[in-house]
């Protein structure tokens, strides 16, 4: 499957290069998005890593799997973020959902 950036919400499993959202979206890195939540759906072996950082590259989503094939989410309710980005090794199994207001 390939990333999908333009549904909400925005389904993103293909980590081969770093991800800019707000560049490939509206090409502006600190774009504003209002996020609902963001789920980190089938790691698939203890210890898999998610990161994901804002334009400054503060982490507004950092985990570490605990067990296989679990999800974990965290809800923003609304909160604006500026700019969503994810490295290269930045999500080490598993796919991210980020819902959008």
């Amino acid at each position: 499957m390939a990333n999908s950036i333009y549904g909400n919400p925005i389904v993103l499993d293909t980590f081969t290069s770093a991800i800019d959202l707000g560049n490939t979206l509206y090409g502006n890195s600190n774009a504003t998005f209002y996020v609902e939540w963001i789920e980190w759906e089938e790691p698939v072996t203890i210890s898999d890593t998610a990161t994901i950082t804002n334009a400054r590259g503060d982490a507004i989503f950092n985990e570490t799997a605990t067990s296989g094939s679990q999800s974990l989410i965290k809800y923003f309710h609304g909160t604006p973020v500026y700019g969503i980005k994810i490295d290269s090794s930045g999500v080490t199994s598993g796919k991210i959902s980020i819902m959008l207001r």
